[in-house]
């Protein structure tokens, strides 16, 4: 008989704005004017250079299933809790993990 291992992901459903790249100007505002828009900009370069267009959520979701599919795992099943979108994967228990009791570890990223 078949045994199986599950892994539950959740995705946050949210329908405000996407989060913008940091900016010096909004970063200078939220200190008061203590720091110059321009100043914060020269010294934290990689806070605050320019940053590339987002991906298309659809786009980050599909490179994500992929590599949990690579890794073996299936996508069965999707449902919502509250603001919580919840992915059910499961995939055959590996023999190493059969024989030692214990699910096999995830591979890749744990979370998006």
């Amino acid at each position: 008989m078949a045994q199986w291992e599950y892994r539950v992901i959740h995705i946050n459903l949210e329908n405000g704005q996407p989060p913008q790249a940091p900016d010096p100007q909004v970063a200078s505002e939220r200190l008061g004017g203590l720091l110059s828009p321009e100043f914060i900009a020269r010294e934290f370069p990689e806070q605050y250079k320019a940053a590339p267009l987002p991906r298309h959520p659809a786009e980050q979701l599909q490179f994500f299933l992929n590599l949990l599919g690579k890794d073996g795992w299936e996508l069965v099943e999707t449902g919502q809790v509250g603001p919580l979108l919840m992915f059910f994967f499961k995939r055959p228990i590996r023999e190493s993990a059969q024989e030692s009791g214990q699910p096999s570890p995830p591979k890749g990223p744990v979370d998006p």
